[in-house]
């Protein structure tokens, strides 16, 4: 899966890392996997993912990956 960097209001607010957090769930990565292959600890991809579900306003993963399928962001 790739994520696209579009300039959409909502996604513009995005940092590079929150990409690629976002890319690495719709894989189906575990937060600690996530953490490994970016190397940054397995809390901090829970506050990202955190954001995540805040910025795009969802309550759970499965809208989250949803969401960014319907909005273009994923393909």
């Amino acid at each position: 899966m790739k994520v696209l960097k579009m300039d959409t209001h909502k996604f513009s607010l995005l940092t590079e890392r929150q990409y690629d957090v976002l890319q690495l769930v719709a894989e189906g990565l575990t937060n600690s996997e996530i953490g490994d292959k970016l190397f940054i600890s397995c809390r901090t991809v829970e506050g990202i993912r955190a954001d995540l579900l805040r910025i795009t306003r969802t309550k759970n993963t499965a809208a989250l990956i949803t969401h960014c399928f319907r909005s273009g962001i994923l393909v």
